[in-house]
């Protein structure tokens, strides 16, 4: 029996998002060999593109942001920072992979989202900031599998909250997410929930910010420096300058990714009313979250750790498109991502 990579089981795909870790993990830079550079963490940080908020909030901070925070450690500890972005990666690829198995969203048994994972994060979405990046895609992951634990009878409240909570924790480890809030409407527009979930909703968007805001107006700063500083982050740089100054190898690997999931988009609206409604409503949440975390890399603030964002919603879609292609184009292209993938890793 000739074997189909449309239906990997388990321990295979685990075996490759582990291989894809390791590789990722020992080629990333040392990025914290000297002890300055911690010290230094928070002046590295791109100069925002309005310079009245800059100095506004850096006046007035007097913490540090959950971003920043990661930064130092990675810079004070490549080690651990290493081991800890591995187990970042193992548990957003399984949790990914658990969510399209649990709710069915291919009528196929695949675990072939756990390795497309791995290889969309670690084969290009590794940055000099690997460490909040890899954090963002795990907090991202784990709003969206709350966002669709929410979606049954009845409330969902205790869902809701944790996904909301979340999100408002994602864009505080990095700025650059911002738009992606607008997951929060879609999530409650798609799975109907009601006035009361919206407002739990609210409150835990807005719990992690203002629990920041509150330790930073505590500590002797500014009680709206925090989401100054935010907002200031997410506005520096220029527009579309993550595609001029991305490599160009890498940067073609992002495009096939891309095409490959408008691909994996035709086959879900072609076949759209032939799977379960809520595996539907999910896949459609997720291409929402897809065209989001694709805007992020038009904006200033992208770096190639914001691609680790974008991998979440394609690791989901792209499953779609290898299951309902011929396993003789299906292996082959696979194969091929992987060693994509391998190259984009060491060769960084």
């Amino acid at each position: 029996m000739k074997f189909n990579i449309a239906r990997q089981p388990l321990v295979p795909a685990f075996l490759t998002l582990f291989a894809l870790a390791a590789a990722c993990v020992y080629a990333v830079g040392p990025h914290a060999a000297a002890p300055e550079a911690a010290e230094g963490a928070i002046a590295l940080i791109p100069s925002p593109g309005f310079p009245a908020w800059a100095g506004i909030a850096d006046a007035a901070m007097a913490v540090s942001t959950p971003g920043e925070l990661l930064m130092q450690f990675q810079w004070a500890h490549p080690l651990w920072a290493k081991a800890t972005a591995a187990l970042l990666i193992l548990f957003t690829g399984m949790s990914i992979g658990r969510l399209a198995v649990r709710y069915n969203l291919y009528s196929v048994g695949t675990c072939l989202a756990i390795p497309l994972f791995g290889i969309i994060a670690c084969g290009i979405g590794t940055g000099a900031e690997y460490l909040a990046g890899f954090a963002a895609a795990a907090l991202l992951t784990l709003s969206a599998k709350n966002f669709c634990r929410a979606f049954r009878n009845g409330y969902g409240f205790d869902s809701i909250f944790r996904a909301s909570l979340y999100l408002g924790l994602l864009t505080l480890v990095m700025p650059a997410s911002l738009p992606l809030l607008l997951i929060l409407p879609l999530a409650v527009l798609l799975f109907r929930r009601t006035l009361r979930e919206v407002a739990v909703a609210l409150a835990g968007l807005l719990l992690a910010p203002l629990a920041l805001c509150y330790a930073n107006w505590g500590s002797g700063g500014s009680f709206t420096a925090p989401l100054i500083q935010t907002g200031a982050s997410f506005l520096a740089g220029a527009p579309l300058g993550f595609f001029t100054s991305f490599p160009l190898l890498r940067l073609a690997m992002l495009g096939g990714i891309l095409v490959l999931d408008v691909f994996g988009v035709f086959f879900f609206l072609s076949d759209f009313y032939a799977v379960g409604t809520k595996p539907r409503f999910m896949l459609v949440f997720y291409i929402g979250m897809l065209v989001l975390a694709a805007g992020l890399l038009c904006g200033p603030a992208a770096t190639a750790n914001t691609i680790a964002l974008m991998a979440v919603p394609s690791a989901v879609l792209l499953p779609f498109l290898f299951v309902r292609i011929h396993r003789a184009v299906s292996g082959p292209l696979y194969l091929l991502l992987l060693a994509a993938a391998l190259a984009g890793i060491f060769l960084q």
